[in-house]
């Protein structure tokens, strides 16, 4: 993102999770961002950097500052470079301070290149003495105490840099590999005592490039794909305070967004992230949290129903349809059911039954109930996709039926279906339907971005069920007493992958092959928000 913005934000994450809502507060957008490379080099005691060459020096404001440049024979090993050293008095320049340590390593010192800042250097010498520096140096020494920062190797001579300093690669497009993964920007380490793990300090825009093919098929219809960049850019600037005790910004996994660098990146989702550049959904001229999911089943989720706090802009909507087949299965028996029980000390003895109490107008489980022969344990919110885990594995949405039971208290007696002006013929509906889990599939949805749209769904009819009108004021929860078990066993049957709440990327696709471009998707998935950039 070029040029900094002065743009309103608030915490929508605490909002999401229960904490009380604060006032909005100004921040700057940064040019770049700091992301824990997790998922290949946290808190490790090495790692390897594969570059020719490397530049060291600082970042300001996403420009890279050059201190000095060290080379290798193309691959240089980092590790922790702590505690107390014995600095020589006297600044240097990078190829003077590199000759010197390398003087004083044949000496039988363990000696580095250290780098100060701009392009001052000198030479620290670890496990040793000021006289015995001095000395061997010719030159006038003292202690430096409580270094932290990490030591590069791999070169003409072995190099400290402080943990505030960044490294640049001479690969193509200026990348370099950690760990024998690519990426662009900078890296530099988050050191913690003897362990480190590596940080992508990388230009916001870049870093989309590689976020936006990890999260969602880079074959998807262009205006899904800007919708997609439009969602995970905003997403990173309201996570940007994820991971500040670590020593980063973001991470590169699940509990940010996944990014995978520059060998992920593909040429339809980096026009994606071009063709949108610096825009973000705001509501109330504040960027959102905006989260999504793979599939919602065919109706979205309110965000208290998932987390614990109402968000006035993850309101749950009915889809237009979702592309592909997005059905599961699932197997649970009594006995495993039982062992699960006891595996987890429950306490309520033998499992008796499964009871769904309480359903939501898209058909959604928001509660169930394992009824023991001493007791139950209730199941809400996320619980219930992943206490099943070490049985029969976590369940991929709530939105299911067990045993064909469940799912038909959406069904609305209001008005009949609206004209239709597009028909949605889907696998994935029809099966949905014949499921029971109805009222996702056979509304009409009557707004969408100020649009008039009516869709009526011919999978409902074709299961006997009649049309209804649908919008978003008609979600509901509804408390219901629906016993599950049968000839022993339970079998979930369900669609949808994920939370639900927000952006379907597999409904974005849907309505992309339909016509809407990105910000009709956008609107439709958070209420009441704007486009800005």
């Amino acid at each position: 993102m070029k040029g900094k913005k002065q743009l309103a934000s608030i915490l929508a994450c605490a909002m999401l999770f229960g904490a009380a809502p604060v006032e909005a507060m100004a921040y700057d957008v940064p040019e770049t961002v700091r992301v824990g490379l997790e998922s290949i080099c946290k808190n490790v005691s090495s790692a390897t950097i594969g570059a020719w060459e490397l530049r060291i020096g600082m970042e300001d404001d996403g420009d890279f500052e050059k201190g000095g440049v060290i080379t290798s024979s193309g691959i240089f090993t980092a590790k922790p470079a702590t505690g107390e050293f014995i600095a020589i008095d006297d600044e240097m320049d990078c190829e003077d301070a590199l000759s010197l340590a390398k003087t004083l390593s044949n000496m039988g010192l363990d000696a580095y290149a250290a780098y100060l800042e701009d392009e001052d250097w000198n030479v620290y010498v670890k496990g040793s003495s000021v006289s015995v520096v001095e000395t061997a140096s010719r030159k006038s020494a003292k202690k430096v105490s409580g270094f932290e920062g990490y030591s590069i190797t791999g070169g003409e001579a072995a190099v400290i840099v402080p943990e505030e300093a960044v490294l640049m690669g001479g690969n193509v497009d200026d990348t370099f590999k950690l760990n024998t993964m690519p990426y662009r920007g900078m890296l530099t380490f988050a050191v913690n005592g003897t362990t480190m793990t590596g940080v992508n300090v990388v230009d916001l825009e870049e870093y989309l490039y590689g976020v936006v093919p990890s999260e969602m098929p880079q074959s998807y219809h262009a205006e899904a794909l800007k919708a997609q960049a439009v969602a995970a850019r905003t997403y990173a600037m309201t996570k940007l305070g994820a991971h500040t005790g670590s020593g980063y910004q973001l991470c590169d996994t699940t509990a940010c967004q996944v990014y995978k660098g520059y060998s992920n990146e593909a040429s339809s989702t980096t026009v994606a992230v071009d063709a949108t550049a610096g825009e973000v959904a705001c509501y109330n001229g504040s960027p959102i949290e905006a989260v999504f999911s793979a599939s919602t089943g065919g109706y979205t989720e309110n965000s208290e129903n998932v987390w614990y706090a109402a968000v006035p802009y993850l309101r749950a909507v009915p889809e237009l349809g979702e592309y592909g087949d997005n059905s599961w299965t699932r197997e649970l028996t009594l006995n495993e059911l039982t062992d699960l029980l006891n595996a987890k000390g429950e306490g309520i003895g033998t499992a008796k039954d499964i009871v769904i109490t309480k359903l939501s107008t898209g058909g959604r489980v928001q509660e169930l109930q394992i009824v023991g022969t001493n007791g139950t344990k209730t199941l809400t919110k996320e619980t219930i996709r992943t206490y099943f885990s070490s049985a029969c594995g976590s369940l991929p949405s709530k939105m299911f039926t067990i045993n064909g039971k469940g799912g038909e208290v959406g069904q609305h007696s209001g008005a009949a279906s609206m004209t239709t002006q597009t028909t949605v013929k889907s696998g994935l509906l029809a099966a949905v339907s014949s499921k029971g889990i109805i009222a996702k599939t056979e509304g009409a949805l009557s707004y969408l971005n100020g649009k008039n749209l009516s869709v009526e769904v011919e999978a409902a009819e074709s299961a006997g069920k009649p049309s209804v009108s649908v919008d978003n004021s008609d979600y509901e929860v509804y408390s219901v007493n629906i016993s599950t078990v049968k000839n022993g066993k339970f079998v979930f049957e369900g669609v949808g992958v994920g939370h639900g709440v927000g952006l379907s990327q597999k409904g974005a696709q849907y309505m992309a092959q339909l016509g809407y471009d990105y910000q009709d998707i956008l609107h439709h998935y958070y209420t009441g928000i704007t486009i800005e950039d």
